[in-house]
Order: structure tokens, then C-alpha cells, then sequence
């Protein structure tokens, strides 16, 4: 669906290969308007451009190209809506960015400045312990702030593991592709996107039949960065899409988390480096998120008494938790020390102690050591 002139014109020269987003711009500084751009012959357009004839041609041809008219069709037959970036309904923290697409195809229903968007991305080979921690983070994160939106790329891994947490905790979610709509990478997750359209969008920057090149996948994880107030990394390595993404959100002055993973794992390496840079901050809960991207999380989290006496809001725990946080009330201890004092085989240890870290009850130490917050 096209809602106005000025998203028509802007798509038309969106379709033209070799105009991207700063030589549009500058086409509109030089003629000084989408109507002047059209209506300007070809010998002028050439005179004041410079462009190539290619370019200078298909620019001439305009609003009655046949790729325009291609485009029109697949655009009313997918009842796709295509956002320029002129438009109130543009995503006001992408417009922000250097190269922001004057053109942003989206499927689904989602109010792209509203609530609070925030990406997770990581490995596409993502461990099963990444997968869960991403997950559980973002069943915290729909506790404290239902508002929140989901970004991220519906690659496999890490992609796949955020958005689904977040259907499945009730959070909008956006996926942003690397192609086209007119056909879904990777294939696996065709039912996954189609669970998005329903409670959330798939957005994209490519024309219609785009395939997902190995070009496009820089491209696209701008948008990712560009749509979000912050990116949390989960298992990246040094040399990854998801530390793209975290050089795009240092550019456009994002806040970057990431957090931390085994030392020796390969799959960490890039996000424990961003620690280690202090180019991303680490994370062990939600709260550490929110407070880097939410102003005045922590007082809006405080309840006041009737009296003035701040009261913290409490945490529901399970028996095994319980025993947990009993236990280290004495001191930090060795997870090998807690297996034995709680019972509770290591294996089943490990998922609770991240737990409790979410929640903020608990911290980890070198060494393989807990320690109770309140210790």
C-alpha cells in the first residue's frame, strides 16, 4: 500500500540501480524537489547531476517505469505498506541514522515509535545455554516493561531463539531481512514469520524480489542497530554478522551490551572482546539493559510506603531458589559446594543459577563462585 505521491516518487527512484540513499538526497538538493527531479530533461538532469546515462535514464523515465509498475503489483498483492522516510509513521530512530533507507518496506501491524525497541543478536550456531539465557532475559524484560520490542534478523541461532521468546511472552517483535518479501531466508522460518506479521513486522530495505546476497547482510544489520535504542550480543564471535551489528550501533551512538560467555569458546570471543574494549557494557540481568536505556528505570521500579519508606518490590522463587539463596547467605561459594549443600544436580544448578542472576538475587564471580547480593 502506497499512502502518498511522495512515497511513489521516492520508490521510483529507490528502484534505480546506483541510487542509494545519499545520492537521492542529493538529487533533492540539487533539483530541489521530487516533481523537479521528474519533469527535468534528460540533457539538464545530465548538465547538473553528473550522473551516468544509465542512471540519467532511468530517472527520465520516472513514474511510468516498468519496474516501478512491477513493484506497484507486488506491493498491492502482499498488501505490503511501504514507509518513506518523510512520513510521521517512519521509524523516528532509524531517520536518525547516516544512510537511513528513504524507503522501508513493512508486513504486519506494529507502531514503529512506540514502546521500547530493543535488539538481540548473536550466533547463528548459538550454544543451547546462549539460546536459553536470550530467552530468559526477554521473559524478564515482558515482566518489567511489556512495552518492549523486539529486534532482531530471523537468522537461526541467536535470531530465532529473541524472537520467539518474545511471541511467546506476548512482545512485539520485528525481523529485518536481508531480501525481499517476496520470499523468506532462511527457509525454516517461513512459519516463524508468519507468527511475526501477526504480532509484530517484517521490515526490509530491499525491493520485492531482492534475493539476500552476502552484501546485503551488513546492509540489513544497520537497520537492526538503526531501529533499536539498544543491541545486546549473545555469543558472537570476533569475526560475525552480530559484531556488524555492534560496530553499526557504536556509529549511531546506540547503547551495546553483550554478554559474557567461556573464554575459551570461539563463539564468545567477539562479545567478550567488546567487554574487555569497554565498547559494550556487560550484562547478567535485564535491569543492567533498562538502565542504560530507560530514564528513571530504577524509580519507577521503587514503590513508596505510606509513610515515604521505599519498599522493593518482591520476587516470587521456587523451593530449589530458596534453598539457593539460603545457602550463600553465609558467603560466596563454589557451584561444586552448592550442588552439594542443595541437592540439586549440577546440570539442573547451572539453569537456576542464571536464573537468580536475572532476577538480580545473586551474582557470579571468577572461579565458578556465587554470591548473594544481599551478602
Amino acid at each position: 500500500m502506497i499512502e502518498s505521491k511522495t512515497t511513489k516518487g521516492l520508490l521510483a527512484l529507490w528502484l534505480i540501480p546506483g541510487l542509494g540513499p545519499r545520492r537521492i538526497e542529493t538529487l533533492l538538493q540539487q533539483l530541489g524537489s521530487l516533481d523537479a527531479i521528474f519533469s527535468t530533461s534528460a540533457a539538464e538532469l545530465a548538465r547538473i547531476t553528473g550522473l551516468k546515462p544509465d542512471i540519467v535514464k532511468s530517472i527520465s523515465e520516472g513514474l511510468n517505469s516498468k519496474a516501478l509498475h512491477q513493484e506497484l503489483s507486488f506491493i498491492e498483492k502482499y498488501q505490503l505498506l511501504v514507509l518513506d522516510y518523510t512520513q510521521a509513521t517512519y521509524p523516528n530512530l532509524l531517520r536518525e541514522i547516516y544512510n537511513a533507507p528513504p524507503i522501508l518496506y513493512t508486513r504486519g501491524d506494529i507502531d514503529f515509535n512506540a514502546g521500547l525497541p530493543l535488539a538481540f543478536v548473536g550466533s547463528r550456531k548459538a550454544s543451547f545455554a546462549g539460546k536459553s539465557i536470550c530467552q530468559r532475559l526477554i521473559r524478564r524484560l515482558s515482566e518489567l516493561r511489556p512495552d518492549t520490542i523486539i529486534v532482531s534478523g530471523l537468522a537461526l541461532g541467536i535470531d530465532s531463539a529473541a524472537h520467539k521468546a518474545a511471541l511467546e511472552n506476548g512482545l512485539k517483535t520485528i525481523a529485518v531481512l536481508a531480501g525481499g518479501l517476496s520470499s523468506i531466508y532462511p527457509a525454516q522460518n517461513r512459519a516463524l514469520s508468519d507468527k511475526i506479521i501477526e504480532n509484530g513486522a517484517l521490515v526490509t530495505e530491499f525491493p520485492a524480489t531482492t534475493r539476500p546476497t552476502a552484501r546485503n547482510f551488513p546492509l540489513r544489520n544497520r537497520i537492526i542497530s538503526g531501529l533499536s535504542k539498544g543491541v545486546t550480543i549473545v555469543e558472537a564471535g570476533e569475526r560475525s554478522g552480530a559484531s556488524i551489528t555492534a560496530g553499526y550501533a557504536l556509529e549511531q551512538n546506540r547503547e551495546l551490551f553483550a554478554l559474557p560467555g567461556p573464554a575459551d569458546s570461539k563463539f564468545s570471543l567477539g562479545s567478550n572482546r567488546m567487554i574487555q574494549k569497554g565498547q559494550a557494557k556487560l550484562v547478567i540481568q535485564p535491569e543492567d539493559i533498562l538502565e542504560e536505556t530507560v530514564t528513571d528505570f530504577y524509580h519507577s521500579q521503587q514503590q513508596t510506603s505510606s509513610d515515604g519508606l521505599e519498599v522493593k518490590n518482591t520476587v516470587q522463587l521456587t523451593i530449589q531458589e530458596e534453598k539457593i539463596i539460603e545457602a550463600l547467605k553465609k558467603g560466596a561459594l563454589h557451584q561444586n559446594s552448592l550442588t552439594n549443600i542443595t541437592d540439586i544436580p549440577v546440570h539442573q544448578l547451572l539453569g537456576i543459577l542464571t536464573e537468580l542472576e536475572l532476577k538480580g538475587l545473586i551474582i557470579s564471580k571468577p572461579g565458578s563462585l556465587y554470591q548473594s547480593v544481599e551478602a
